[in-house]
């Protein structure tokens, strides 16, 4: 009997496969069920002004977009067919701040063929007989320069502030999507709190940036060229002023909106989480009969809802990217030109127009940083958007 007892246990004791696959009828069943379920949440999306946008991006020749179909491109994102090319992105970058340095040739030459002019007048104002020749003619030298420069600086302008408004413009598209799935998937409390928020946060810094930066910048560059007329004028101090005031508003702004963003983002989530799980319960309860039914039919509602907006999330993440790296690519190529000039003319020409190259490049520097900063917020935005449903999810 005991060899028996010990022969069986060691029976018991041998490990045995189990396989977890469903049958296959099942599975496809329920991969229908899920597919439906994600069809219908995707097709009832409202993305014509989206569709517009990237049409209109791709007629300006925005090399960065590639597909104009908004809703395709979330259903690639929600079924894992989507091909993010990072190489091929980081390539179509190159090109187009490559093109844009070439572009930018001719303005450089001119530029410093003047400059060299203006250094060979300074040197030789002792050799006229009437110095005054030789600074006049050095005067309208620098003239041509500054005008060369403001030409430059307003396309540059034109093209940051373009950027914001397209961003901020896109913003008023998304969120409501966003919030329209974040509801769906039972996020009432975050859709309530973020909805007025978002929307104050978006357009008052969108604005106040566009309307308040781009002068700011144009201002200090407008002093930079003045200050190096003449030795006589000194305007280095207040130029620095203007300056150092849109670094601090870029500061302020930027730390203001993301406190305020964070904070109301996960107070909301927390308490979705917990009324989604609530209702469940509820449901399953005190619903006789049907009432698991209905439970595990509000699960798949959620989480379809949850899939869409995490890719549509991505999607509006994609979007911004390709609104902003065209301009700020831009941006960088002129960036380079100047610091370039700079550095090519230092020892050949007036150190006053040396320094002034510089110091425009220093100010271009601030639109850059002014533009990326937007597309930073404005990812922030979006991304805390998809973490609130994911939290909500979680909490639940």
């Amino acid at each position: 009997m005991k060899r028996i007892l010990a022969l069986l246990l060691i029976l018991l004791l041998i490990p045995v496969g189990v396989s977890s696959k469903m049958p296959n009828a099942e599975e496809q069943e329920l991969k229908k069920k899920l597919e439906s379920g994600l069809d219908d949440q995707i097709n009832i999306l409202d993305t014509r002004e989206w569709d517009r946008l990237m049409k209109e991006l791709k007629n300006q020749g925005n090399p960065m977009v590639k597909e104009t179909d908004v809703k395709k491109v979330i259903r690639d994102l929600v079924t894992g067919n989507f091909n993010f090319d990072l190489k091929g992105i980081l390539s179509v970058m190159g090109d187009s701040f490559f093109r844009e340095l070439k572009g930018n040739m001719a303005w450089m030459i001119q530029v410093l063929v003047l400059a060299v002019i203006c250094g060979v007048l300074n040197h030789l104002q002792g050799s006229f007989e009437n110095s005054s020749v030789a600074s006049i003619a050095y005067f309208v030298c620098y003239l041509v320069v500054m005008v060369l420069v403001i030409h430059s600086l307003t396309s540059i302008l034109d093209v940051g502030k373009k950027a914001i408004e397209q961003m901020v413009f896109f913003m008023q598209i998304i969120i409501p999507v966003l919030l329209a799935l974040l509801i769906a998937m039972g996020g009432l409390a975050s859709s309530a709190v973020l909805q007025p928020t978002i929307a104050i946060l978006v357009g008052t810094v969108g604005t106040f940036l566009k309307n308040t930066m781009i002068p700011l910048i144009l201002t200090a560059a407008i002093l930079v060229l003045v200050n190096h007329i003449n030795d006589k004028i000194q305007l280095n101090r207040l130029s620095g002023l203007i300056e150092n005031l849109c670094k601090w508003t870029l500061g302020i702004v930027f730390t203001i909106f993301i406190g305020v963003l964070t904070i109301q983002g996960a107070m909301a989530a927390s308490v979705d989480g917990i009324s989604v799980r609530t209702a469940k319960y509820a449901i399953d309860t005190f619903v006789p009969i049907v009432g698991g039914l209905f439970s595990k039919a509000l699960d798949t509602i959620i989480s379809c809802s949850l899939l869409v907006k995490n890719a549509t999330g991505v999607a509006g993440l994609l979007v911004i990217a390709i609104i902003c790296i065209h301009p700020l690519m831009k941006i960088l190529s002129l960036l380079t030109m100047y610091k370039l000039s700079g550095a090519l003319l230092e020892p050949i020409s007036d150190p006053k127009i040396v320094d002034c190259l510089n110091r425009i490049g220093n100010v271009i520097t601030i639109l850059f940083v002014t533009v990326a900063g937007v597309a930073i917020l404005f990812f922030l935005t979006i991304a805390l958007m998809i973490g609130a449903g994911n939290i909500t999810v979680m909490m639940r």
